[in-house]
């Protein structure tokens, strides 16, 4: 008999320990959970918490799911900022915030919106993101870049924080040259140049570096002839003679006037020096 009730003591000893154990991992895991981020179930196992765990999280409601391998607090709804973070730390994908977004949270643009519509992401090659974070309505636009220009696919790139959120994001001397990829009309062009125009603190040797590994001949040329033509202080101190120019003309605005020294086509009043 007494071994019956020590065996009995020590089973709800033993389940006593097992409800702390399991409180403490809730608590700890609710303390350290980034505000409105989302978190992988790959990346909620790495940290000890299996699927019956996260089950049992979710059916007493402190988590729930926004698709399949993602959740987020319960009574939370997570920021695109959250959702790009579990992207690139958690799931380590080479994703990143760039171009003209990237240069607006940077205060760089020629406008800067109050609240964002749209949210460029790059991708240095194809990868398949996620459903759930396709398929989530993250209150701004996403929109997808598969960009190779760069033949290193992280140089160039910082972190900020947005709500407590790591976010990595293109410094403005990549962010630019990222924007004239997209350049192939006249209002194109004319958003980049204002852009452009306003950059005059670049850092020469990182313009330098990220030029010398573009691998996009229309981009060279673009980047190059804004900042001569609008005589920006960086421009000076660039050694051109280690960029790839290539050969042959470009025609990047249809109608435009050909520059002779770069070869591309451009607004036909930039070259009449009538810009306005």
């Amino acid at each position: 008999m007494y071994k019956l009730i020590i065996s009995q003591c020590i089973d709800t000893i033993l389940n006593y320990m097992a409800i702390q154990d399991k409180n403490r991992k809730l608590d700890r895991l609710l303390s350290e959970w980034v505000p409105k981020t989302v978190y992988t179930s790959s990346y909620l196992e790495k940290l000890g918490y299996g699927a019956d765990l996260l089950n049992g999280y979710k059916e007493t409601g402190w988590i729930r799911s926004i698709g399949r391998g993602a959740y987020v607090r319960f009574k939370e709804e997570p920021s695109w900022e959250g959702g790009v973070y579990a992207l690139r730390q958690q799931l380590e994908l080479p994703v990143h915030i760039g171009g003209i977004t990237a240069l607006t949270l940077l205060g760089r643009a020629h406008f800067i919106p109050s609240r964002l519509s749209q949210c460029h992401l790059y991708l240095s090659r194809k990868h398949k993101l996620p459903k759930w974070f396709m398929s989530f309505d993250w209150e701004v636009d996403m929109i997808l870049h598969i960009s190779s220009f760069l033949r290193e696919e992280d140089i160039g790139l910082t972190q900020i924080r947005r709500e407590l959120i790591p976010v990595t994001l293109s410094s403005p001397e990549r962010a630019i040259l990222e924007m004239l990829s997209h350049v192939n009309s006249e209002s194109s062009f004319t958003h980049a140049w204002r852009i452009m125009e306003g950059l005059t603190t670049l850092r020469p040797d990182l313009m330098q570096e990220l030029i010398e590994r573009c691998n996009s001949i229309k981009i060279v040329r673009l980047c190059l002839y804004m900042a001569e033509k609008n005589q920006l202080p960086w421009f000076e101190r660039l050694d051109t003679t280690k960029f790839n120019f290539g050969s042959g003309k470009r025609s990047i605005v249809k109608g435009g006037k050909l520059n002779k020294n770069y070869q591309i086509t451009v607004p036909v009043n930039l070259e009449d020096d009538s810009w306005i």
